[in-house]
């Protein structure tokens, strides 16, 4: 029967089961929220409360490499919040670009983005972007997208003209 094959294979992907779990986004980002609403799925947020900056510099210091970064950062934010919610699908992401195995965060100011920019000048890098399902504490799915990318080369005053646009 079709209600048992789901519950047995446990994955409604495979299986051609309707998912009835409800889905938490473990973010409180405006972005991830719009892709998941304008793909047309229906979700609650619930922002996991794990300190990035904290784990990030304890990931560095041990020499993990970006890719493991945002898996671990991923599975970090769904485990968090799947452990309060019993029975639901908890999805956690994180994003980071790579060049050449240096990690790059989102610039804190109008200098750190015009070093960042400058690093990424002509130059290629990557963004690393990990989801993580989790529900009742475990993971039970992951992946991590890559997309490679080039910055192609521009002026001071072009980097100049952009900043002023995007502000502080």
């Amino acid at each position: 029967n079709r209600r048992n094959r789901c519950r047995d294979h446990g994955n409604p992907a495979r299986t051609g089961c309707a998912v009835t779990a409800p889905l938490i986004l473990a973010s409180a980002s405006k972005a991830r929220a719009d892709l998941l609403r304008n793909a047309g799925v229906t979700f609650q947020t619930k922002p996991a409360l794990v300190d990035e900056e904290e784990v990030k510099a304890a990931l560095r210091a041990e020499g993990a490499p970006p890719r493991d970064q945002a898996d671990i950062l991923a599975e970090m934010k769904a485990l968090s919040v799947s452990r309060t919610t019993p029975g639901a699908l908890v999805l956690g992401a994180d994003q980071i670009l790579d060049q050449s195995g240096d990690a790059f965060d989102k610039p804190t100011s109008r200098e750190s983005a015009r070093d960042q920019l400058i690093r990424l000048r002509g130059a290629r890098h990557e963004l690393l972007s990990a989801a993580v399902i989790a529900r009742d504490g475990e993971p039970i799915w992951r992946h991590i997208g890559r997309a490679r990318l080039h910055m192609r080369p521009f002026s001071d005053a072009f980097l100049e003209d952009y900043l002023d646009q995007m502000g502080d």
